[in-house]
């Protein structure tokens, strides 16, 4: 196998690594790049149900509710069209799941628990192939040959956070999960170092051995921030809230 053929080899192996965590369901993976309308309408048709909508800079996100299959996706929509669709956990469509809320009391029954869902965006590192000439000297002549480089990428995505007394999860946007982790539960990594004050939230999570990022909400302006290999910043629980309170 030729080094050219080699290098072609790894980056369809990280297109099937990235490909896997998409998380964009089947019935639905159509309609990415579709015009706002007409998405809205092919949506309708195929059994899902408007149920909430956030406005974050340029980009709006809504929650799509499927009865028939128990399944709710997460809409990015940004210049008139849908940039991303992606499954998220059923709490987003106001329904319940006992896999998905296991092992936490959900925030209606527990009064001192807390859920909060987060749109925004960020960068995460990949990698990227180059084509180069090199000299030979033992063929006296130029060889073609392709360098990899690292390199970084900008995504949208959103995040939940559920809170319940001392102890806390995050689900991850497809985007902020690399292809090597831990698998988490169901999509959810437990919080650890978590610290929850009357005007900030702070934790850290370990995607796997070498990636342990920190996360910082601040509850007076919902603003999130993840810092680790990927970063990420975000608003949390959009509102109009002013007079010095906070969001949450």
């Amino acid at each position: 196998m030729t080094r050219r053929h080699r290098t072609a080899c790894l980056f369809a192996a990280l297109a099937a690594s990235s490909a896997a965590f998409a998380e964009t369901p089947p019935d639905v993976e159509d309609l990415v790049g579709a015009r706002g309308a007409g998405g809205e309408t092919q949506l309708l048709s195929r059994g899902y149900e408007q149920r909430d909508s956030n406005t974050v800079r340029d980009q709006r996100f809504t929650f799509w509710w499927n009865p028939r299959n128990r399944q709710c996706i997460s809409v990015s929509t940004t210049d008139g069209r849908y940039a991303s669709i992606q499954a998220v956990p059923v709490a987003n469509c106001g329904a319940s799941d006992a896999a998905a809320s296991r092992p936490y009391p959900s925030a209606e029954r527990d009064p001192n628990s807390l859920v909060l869902v987060c749109y925004g965006a960020g960068t995460r590192p990949t990698v990227k192939s180059e084509p180069t000439y090199t000299w030979d000297d033992k063929r006296n002549k130029w060889h073609e040959a392709d360098t990899i480089q690292g390199s970084s990428e900008g995504f949208n995505s959103d995040v939940q956070i559920e809170l319940y007394g001392d102890h806390g999860r995050i689900h991850l946007g497809a985007a902020l999960i690399p292809p090597i982790n831990s698998h988490g539960d169901h999509g959810w990594w437990e919080l650890d170092n978590l610290q929850v004050g009357p005007d900030r939230i702070t934790a850290e999570y370990r995607l796997n051995g070498m990636n342990k990022p920190r996360l910082s909400v601040d509850r007076r302006s919902g603003r999130i921030t993840i810092q680790g290999m990927t970063s990420f910043s975000g608003q949390c629980d959009i509102g109009n809230y002013g007079g010095g309170q906070r969001r949450f």
